[in-house]
């Protein structure tokens, strides 16, 4: 793997321990960076940033992605303002219900 790839792949787990960490705010600023250019973030599918906020499960992912007319295949750079705030909006709703226990 060369150096770029390497850096690439660490840049990509950076994002989605930044996303596990912070929930909601932590989502919404990598998607945000996804549409201002940050290639890493825009190359992201919006699923594996989702699947990465706990404590939410492979089913809430699913009904959340539906919920914002948003594909599993469909990545981070891709979404529209409009599917990336009903998105957001439900996770912090769903993290305001169930908050997560450290």
């Amino acid at each position: 793997m060369t150096l770029y790839g390497s850096d690439a792949a660490h840049r990509r787990a950076l994002l989605l321990s930044e996303v596990a960490a912070e929930g909601a705010s932590g989502l919404s600023r990598v998607l945000r960076r996804a549409t201002s250019g940050d290639e890493v973030a825009a190359g992201l599918t919006v699923s594996a940033l989702v699947r990465s906020v706990r404590p939410l499960t492979a089913m809430d992912t699913h009904e959340f992605l539906r919920r914002a007319h948003i594909r599993e295949s469909d990545l981070a750079g891709d979404i529209t303002p409009g599917q990336r705030v009903a998105l957001v909006s439900l996770v912090d709703r769903y993290s305001h219900l169930f908050p997560r226990t450290r």
